[in-house]
């Protein structure tokens, strides 16, 4: 859950927040109309691309395309813990207006590239959010002036780093919506835990026409599909490796153990157990 939000805003919207969640938590990241930074003060997190997820590790952070993501924020601990949370959203129109004449590449027009580029643990990076924490602390001091030195100062900081020619071409791209094709997002999801909907949100669809794009693709509905997929790769788990039927449960992107169970039995007419102990005997 969402702990607490802070945010400056320039005119009507927010270009620079910080977030306090407490974990476990699932965010929905939508950035329609502009790119983001985000900055994972501590612990861990999963972010969920369309076509690809990883894994983010203490103080890194990542540069998005317009988009839709989801993080999962994990409980490292026995107790729920909290994670800090900086975004500095970056708005094309906006950035044209700070720029004026002095138009930097990264915000002209390109075709789509990259979904997001990991940034590893920088000195400069952190320097950059310890300042962001500063004025969170002394919201007095903030106006539209320091806040557009602000997102210079991080474009100026991003560019400047390791592999700069690659984040320049990235940068160049962030405002250039890239539609993900539907199979290669199955594919890439399959043993994920996120529903149809949730789905049908990474692919940019309503879920009737997810649905219907889906039939169309597989032949089959998404839900029966899915449970087949997840339900081959139980059996050769249980087949093949010493992993609990809880451990393979969440390896093919269920939660609920009693659930997985009554999913199995449906599909082989045993139990996950009976099925791995006859698989030993033949």
């Amino acid at each position: 859950m969402i702990v607490s939000r802070q945010h400056f805003d320039l005119g009507t919207r927010c270009v620079i927040e910080k977030l306090v969640i407490k974990t476990p938590f699932r965010f929905e990241a939508i950035f329609q109309n502009g790119a983001c930074f985000l900055h994972f003060k501590n612990d861990q997190s999963i972010l969920s691309l369309p076509t690809e997820k990883f894994e983010l590790g203490l103080t890194e952070s990542v540069l998005l395309n317009c988009g839709y993501y989801f993080i999962d924020f994990l409980q490292k601990a026995p107790l729920a813990t909290t994670i800090e949370v900086y975004a500095v959203h970056l708005y094309p129109d906006l950035l044209k207006e700070i720029y004026k004449d002095t138009l930097p590449e990264l915000v002209k027009h390109k075709a789509a590239g990259q979904y997001v580029k990991k940034i590893a643990s920088k000195s400069v990076i952190n320097h950059f959010i310890d300042s962001l924490i500063f004025y969170f602390e002394n919201p007095d001091l903030v106006n539209s002036e320091l806040l557009i030195l602000k997102i210079k100062e991080l474009i100026l900081l991003l560019l400047q780093a390791d592999n700069s020619t690659t984040l320049a071409e990235l940068m160049s791209n962030l405002f250039s919506p890239r539609q993900a094709n539907l199979k290669d997002i199955i594919q890439n999801h399959l043993f994920s835990d996120f529903s149809l909907s949730e789905l049908a949100n990474l692919a940019g669809l309503s879920l009737s026409s997810f649905k219907r794009e889906f039939q169309h693709i597989y032949n089959d509905t998404p839900a029966n599909y899915l449970r087949i997929k997840k339900m081959e790769k139980a059996m050769d788990l249980l087949k093949k490796s010493d992993y609990s039927v809880s451990e393979i449960c969440y390896q093919v992107g269920l939660n609920d153990t009693s659930h997985f169970t009554k999913m199995f039995k449906k599909h082989t007419r045993q139990s996950p157990l009976s099925y791995r102990n006859g698989q030993k005997q033949s």
